[in-house]
This record gives C-alpha cells, sequence and structure tokens, in this order.
C-alpha cells in the first residue's frame, strides 16, 4: 500500500549572528509544570463540576453512529466593531467569515466515525452538513474548508524560515482536514478537537492562526486587540472601586508631574493607594499573546524581562518614581494620610502569562479573576505567580 505521506530530510542552518551566543544566553529557569498547574486550577474554578453522566459519548476509537443533536449559535458581532470588520474583510478575500470557520469545526469534530475512530469524506459532504447545520450558504463552507485541509501544496511551503518557526507554517493544529487521497478527507475527531481548541484560544485573544491572513484582515484584528487591552485597563480600574479603594487610573506621566512625583517612566495603568495597609499599588495591565511553542514562549518571556525595554523594567522604574515620593502617589489617589507607605508592584494579565513562573519574575503576578483577592490578602504579595486564596473544589 502506498503511503499517504512520505518523510522528509531536512538539515538546520542557524547563522552566527554574535548576538546572545548560547553559552552566555540567560537561563529564564521557566517552571512549566507550575504554569500548567496553575492554568488548569484556573480553568476547573471556572466550570461546574461534570458527573459521569453528563460526559460527552462515546469516546474516541468507539463507533459513533450518527452526529450528536445540538444547536449552532452564531457569532453576535457589534455592528461596526473592528471584529465585525474583520469578519466581513475575511468574507471578501477568502470567502468565508468566522461562522463557517465555527461550522466546519463544529461539524467535523462530530463525524460520526467507524471502530478505527476516523472516518474518511468528501469535502462536498462535509461541506453540505455544516451548510445546513449553520444555515450559512454552502460556498461559504467550502471554503472554509480548503483553509483547513492539510495537502502537499500547503504544507510544503517554500518560503524560507527559521527552524523554530516551523510552527508558523500549515500543520494538524491549525489544518486538521487532511487530504487523503483525490476528492477525500479524513476526519481524526481528536485532531479537529485540538483545532478547536487552538482557534478558539486564537480568537478570544484577537487573532487567527494563519500566516497569510490578508493586510485589511490583520489590521482589524489589531484594532481589536488595542480594544482588549483598554478593556483590561477598565476592568482592573472596576475592581479598585468596587472594593471601595482609594485609585487613580491611566495616570499619565504630565498628570504624576503635577502631583509631584518624577517621571514614571510611562503611564501607569492603576495606582492604589490603601490607607488601611499603608500599600501603594503600582499595577500594570498587559494583554500579550505567549504562543505555544517553546520558541515562542521564549520569545514572550523576553519582552518582559529584557533589562530595557521589558515590560518587568518599565513597572520597575514607575515603583522607583512612586517610592521616591509616596506621600504624593497617595495624593493623587485622594489620600492625604501622612505615614510610611510600601510600594507594591504587580502585573495583571488578561490569562496566566509564563512569566510568572520562571525563577526571577521580580514582581507579582495575577489576572483579573483573582485582583480582588490579592488587593485585599493582608500579606504582600511575593514575586511570580499569586496562587488564588483557594484550588478548586477546595475550602477556605
Amino acid at each position: 500500500m502506498k503511503p499517504l505521506w512520505s518523510a522528509t530530510v531536512f538539515t538546520i542552518d542557524q547563522p552566527d549572528t554574535g548576538e546572545n551566543p548560547p553559552a552566555t544566553a540567560p537561563h529564564l529557569g521557566l517552571d512549566q509544570d507550575a504554569w500548567i498547574r496553575a492554568r488548569h486550577d484556573h480553568w476547573l474554578s471556572q466550570n461546574r463540576q461534570i458527573t459521569l453522566a453528563e460526559l460527552p459519548a462515546p469516546p474516541h476509537g468507539v463507533p459513533q453512529p450518527q452526529r450528536t443533536p445540538d444547536d449552532f449559535t452564531a457569532l453576535r458581532l457589534l455592528p461596526g466593531s473592528p471584529l465585525a470588520r474583520a469578519d466581513h474583510e475575511l468574507r471578501q478575500a477568502w470567502g468565508f467569515g468566522f461562522d463557517a470557520l465555527t461550522a466546519v469545526l463544529g461539524t467535523a469534530v462530530d463525524w460520526p466515525t467507524g471502530h478505527e475512530g476516523h472516518a474518511v469524506i468528501t469535502p462536498e459532504k462535509l461541506a453540505r452538513e455544516a451548510a445546513t447545520w449553520a444555515q450559512l450558504p454552502e460556498p461559504e463552507t467550502r471554503a472554509a474548508i480548503g483553509r483547513l485541509t492539510l495537502d502537499r501544496s500547503n504544507a510544503d511551503d517554500p518560503r524560507e524560515h527559521r527552524y523554530t518557526e516551523v510552527e508558523r507554517r500549515a500543520r494538524l493544529a491549525t489544518h486538521p482536514l487532511v487530504f487523503a487521497r483525490p476528492g477525500d478527507l479524513l476526519i481524526l475527531p481528536w485532531v479537529i478537537h485540538t483545532a478547536q481548541e487552538v482557534y478558539e484560544a486564537a480568537f478570544q485573544d484577537g487573532r487567527l492562526p494563519d500566516r497569510d491572513l490578508p493586510l485589511p484582515v490583520r489590521e482589524a484584528l489589531a484594532r481589536h486587540r488595542q480594544a482588549r487591552e483598554q478593556e483590561l485597563e477598565r476592568d482592573i480600574a472596576a475592581v479598585a472601586d468596587r472594593l471601595g479603594l482609594p485609585y487613580v487610573a491611566n495616570l499619565k506621566e504630565k498628570d504624576a508631574e503635577r502631583f509631584g512625583l518624577p517621571t514614571t517612566g510611562g503611564e501607569i495603568d492603576l495606582l492604589v493607594a490603601d490607607p488601611a495597609t499603608a500599600r501603594l499599588w503600582v499595577v500594570e495591565a498587559k494583554h500579550p499573546h505567549p504562543g505555544h511553542s517553546p520558541d515562542a514562549v521564549i520569545r514572550h518571556i523576553k519582552h518582559f524581562t529584557h533589562p530595557k525595554k521589558g515590560h518587568l523594567a518599565k513597572v520597575l522604574r514607575k515603583v522607583d518614581a512612586v517610592a521616591s515620593q509616596p506621600q504624593a502617589a497617595a495624593l493623587a489617589c485622594a489620600v492625604s494620610a501622612d505615614r510610611s507607605w510600601r510600594v507594591v508592584p504587580l502585573m495583571v494579565t488578561k490569562t496566566i502569562d509564563p512569566t510568572a513562573f520562571i525563577t526571577d519574575p521580580k514582581v507579582a503576578f495575577t489576572i483579573t479573576d483573582y485582583l480582588a483577592q490579592v488587593l485585599t490578602s493582608l500579606k504582600d504579595p511575593a514575586p511570580g505567580w499569586c496562587r488564588p486564596l483557594t484550588k478548586p473544589n477546595e475550602s477556605r
């Protein structure tokens, strides 16, 4: 039998640029296990407990005679929003929008399988089923299938790239419909489920995992990410407001100088003065995208840890400015009490960031879901990940 795929032999040629050679490169010391555990605990805390009777059936490898009845939920995009614009531009360029992408993946992952746990079907049949389920034009679902299919033509990318960027090329995680033979697709439900998670994570971050996205789509998604970053800043200010803590949000340098603070090195996203604990919180909000591959995670961490331009260096410069004039910082929060203030830096991200789990994170990290617990704790947070007061299903 002729194999569907053949082995490829390649070589890695890494040029010597003289920049940051391996012998002298700093070791970040990422505790990946701790990062994974923290994300797992947070996921459990956000989801109710599921009984065995509620678990989906059958498992992979067991025959599934028919699709599971379920209603399709279309996206509700605010007219005129950046995300609606991205959806429009995607339809114009590639012939399908976000709903068609969701419908094809949702139909394929639930496709009836045999004893082997997989199925072989035609693209036309998948497109027809997805279009019927989502009430979309069939040409849209056919176009989406074309972008989600992994075959020789899109897997063999002729463009040069660093070996560490291989994840940017077409691969199963982003192209889970495998071109098995002329006119047929190989459906592997567990692979398609992984792709659903990848696309969901990227979409929540205002991205699509495709390096060939048309420029108008990339620009619209970039505006959406900027809106998400501004939303994060509003969210952390809302937490301080709900707790009744004196604060000032988005303290610009010119306003800081007006209160008597020296140059802060940039805008302070949230400055909180808590008279009860004598703490001045310097809170930095970031909504970065760490990626998934080891190289992407390392590059992401370096954006935080760069000694001059990194996010940590910037927040520590702001801490120094506040610590040099703590009374002025408290006054900016409308607190005139004269006391010995402690300045506490805090990094707040939308999702649990890997930088919190390196050897020397320098500042405390949390996410918006746990910010209230951190701000009201009587104990100052240590650098690194601020574990919530309780684990999922654990009493206080």
